[in-house]
């Protein structure tokens, strides 16, 4: 039997540090990576949806069950790929999509399985909507940066 530092030392010695080459992304299956790789920025770059269903401000959801749900303003419909047009403002909210960035005034989103639309207003995405459970801040949104930083 030998010591691990006697093992060690016939390992090492044994070994040689590979080179490096530069090779099509394609190429680079089963390659080990010289370097470290750099995002150029934030994925996802902004705080968006991480469900369907309505932007809010949780201060406005303070009580909100099943027997007593909240009621608020839809001033938007938004869906993946587009901005709010405005921001949040008490008591109002919008209808989100998946993927579709948070609007500004907004902390959080309401799952569309905790809400009921009750009354459409002349414009689509725009009425009045039931919320039937709190929420914690922050709840059902995916942040930015929160995949990778740059």
């Amino acid at each position: 039997m030998i010591s691990v530092n006697k093992a060690l030392g016939i390992i090492l010695r044994s070994i040689k540090p590979i080179g490096k080459e530069e090779v099509a992304l394609s190429d680079g299956l089963d390659r080990v990576l010289a370097g470290d790789v750099r995002a150029g920025c934030d994925l996802p770059p902004f705080d968006n949806s991480a469900m369907d269903g309505y932007a809010v401000m949780v201060k406005d959801l303070k009580g909100a069950t099943p027997e007593r749900p909240v009621v608020l303003r839809v001033t938007e419909d938004l869906p993946a790929g587009y901005t709010a047009k405005k921001k949040i403002k008490n008591k109002e909210t919008v209808r989100i999509m998946t993927g579709a960035p948070l609007p500004a005034g907004a902390d959080s989103v309401v799952m569309v399985e905790f809400t009921k639309k009750v009354k459409s207003g002349k414009r689509k995405g725009h009425g009045l909507v039931e919320i039937y459970t709190e929420i914690a801040k922050g709840k059902n949104v995916r942040k930015a940066g929160e995949d990778i930083k740059s």
